[in-house]
């Protein structure tokens, strides 16, 4: 901990002796940077400075940007950063305490330093993490999350009057919990109306494939991010830089479905419409993307290939990955009360991949599901009642390892939040419930699934950290007609 950020410091890696050096050994530069932060080493650096993993006085470790490009541009963007971070509080945004700018002068210049401290984000950036996964593009149901996520923090920072200009995959970090962060604001400028006159000139920040055209020409606006946030999406869906993909010879637009054939089409529509040549042809704010992207969040979870999709529990699968979603059952003993149809003989579909066996009526059709990138494991249906019945009943099993280990109480409150953001959303009753032989939570809600009023039974327990989900899905007039059934399939559960 006792590295020099003098940026003229011919060997800033100091000995750690047993008491902290104060003074740099090579140009005698102060060590206790702000007389509070110790510099443990590097991150990175880039066209406007440097930045680096502190440890504050109480232990706490941080991140310290250090601007090496003192052109008067660049301060002011800088400062800009540091207004923005401390205005604004959100978990997809790091964290800047009151007195984090500041500047700091070296032993031997003229020239100070000026220093921003924020928090450290743990995890990786968006391109690490895929690099991570051995470059797998995402799935529709993880983009349309993770979309949500970012847009939820630009409706934030737009509607302050800023904007970010420099998004893409590596200003994107993943906290392990699996909410996104925006990080480098160094772009970011206040929006005000000399910018819009025709005559303005905006500072031109740009990275490769991510920067649209009028950015480049010093013209960027809100709508700006939004181009950028399209090509990210499209390197997440196809692992593919979008500089490397072509574009339409005609219209100019980025040919990259025919490489993400697993995307669904309001998602793929959506991501073209983010990259318009034209901001004008672009959503017109945060609030229309997040009405589009709302009308997703119930869409089947499965790719475009899988015959009859599972229920979608799309934020539990995007936010973390969790689960392995196996069993969902009857929240209370009221709900046996509700029951109108006998339990028929029951079959054994026994999963030795998975290691888990559970028994359903032998009239339902079972679907398994070959998609290896989904959690959804099979998916149980009921048989038509007559020529008329536009939606048959389901119970889907789904297996997915968690992320890190968790209590069961810390996924209860988990789940039950990400539950509260699914569409039209109403939780009837929740309480304990033995699966598996193990405890577990069950709840029961309604929401609105593709213009249909649903009415949903969840249950899950922990094992060997993995979360087994099971989930009945009926239409809400038709929620009581295969209770029972649903009941007795969560209680022949056995995981193995």
């Amino acid at each position: 901990m006792n590295y020099c950020i003098n940026p003229n410091c011919r060997n800033p890696n100091n000995p750690d002796p047993p008491e902290p050096l104060n003074f740099c050994q090579t140009c005698g530069s102060k060590l206790s940077i702000d007389e509070r932060y110790r510099v443990i080493r590097e991150l990175g650096h880039g066209g406007f400075g440097k930045t680096y993993e502190v440890r504050d006085r109480d232990g706490t470790r941080k991140v310290l940007k250090v601007l090496t490009y003192n052109d008067p541009k660049g301060v002011e963007l800088f400062q800009k950063e540091a207004i923005v971070l401390q205005k604004l509080r959100h978990p997809g945004l790091p964290t800047v305490e009151a007195g984090g700018y500041f500047t700091f002068k070296p032993n031997d210049t003229s020239n100070s330093l000026h220093c921003l401290v924020m928090e450290k984000i743990e995890g990786n950036n968006l391109q690490q993490w895929l690099e991570s996964q051995n470059y797998k593009p995402i799935d529709s149901q993880l983009a349309i999350n993770w979309l949500t996520q970012l847009t939820d923090i630009l409706n934030l920072v737009h509607n302050q009057n800023y904007f970010h200009r420099d998004i893409k995959p590596q200003n994107i970090m993943r906290r392990p919990d699996g909410q996104l962060v925006l990080i480098d604001f160094g772009a970011v400028r206040e929006v005000t109306e000399t910018v819009q006159r025709i005559t303005g000139e905006v500072t031109r920040i740009s990275s490769a494939g991510y920067t649209p055209e009028e950015q480049k020409k010093g013209k960027a606006e809100p709508r700006s991010d939004f181009f950028a946030l399209g090509r990210t999406f499209v390197y997440l869906l196809t692992a593919q830089e979008p500089r490397n993909l072509q574009e339409d010879s005609r219209s100019g637009k980025l040919i990259w479905r025919n490489v993400a054939t697993q995307v669904l089409k309001p998602l793929a529509d959506l991501i073209d419409d983010l990259m318009n040549y034209f901001p004008k042809d672009r959503p017109q704010d945060t609030q229309v993307l997040l009405q589009r992207l709302a009308k997703m969040v119930d869409r089947p979870s499965a790719s475009p290939s899988h015959k009859t999709p599972a229920f979608v529990w799309g934020w539990k699968q995007v936010l973390m990955g969790v689960g392995i979603a196996g069993a969902i059952a009857a929240s209370a003993l009221a709900i046996q009360n509700f029951s109108k149809t006998p339990v028929e003989n029951l079959l054994t579909y026994q999963n030795s991949a998975n290691q888990f066996k559970i028994k359903y009526p032998e009239k339902w059709e079972k679907q398994e599901s070959q998609n290896p990138f989904t959690p959804d494991v099979v998916v149980f249906i009921s048989p038509k009642k007559n020529s008329a019945d536009s939606y048959q009943e389901k119970i889907t099993v789904s297996i997915e390892s968690l992320e890190k280990p968790m209590s069961l109480d810390e996924y209860n409150k988990w789940s039950l939040n990400q539950i509260k953001t699914l569409n039209e959303v109403k939780i009837l009753e929740e309480n304990a419930k033995t699966v598996a032989n193990n405890s577990g939570h069950a709840v029961v809600f309604d929401a609105k699934e593709e213009e249909k009023n649903m009415k949903k039974m969840q249950a899950w327990t922990l094992i060997n950290n993995k979360a087994y989900v099971l989930t009945y899905t009926a239409e809400k007039s038709e929620y009581s007609e295969y209770l029972k059934i649903a009941e007795s399939m969560v209680n022949s559960l056995e995981i193995q």
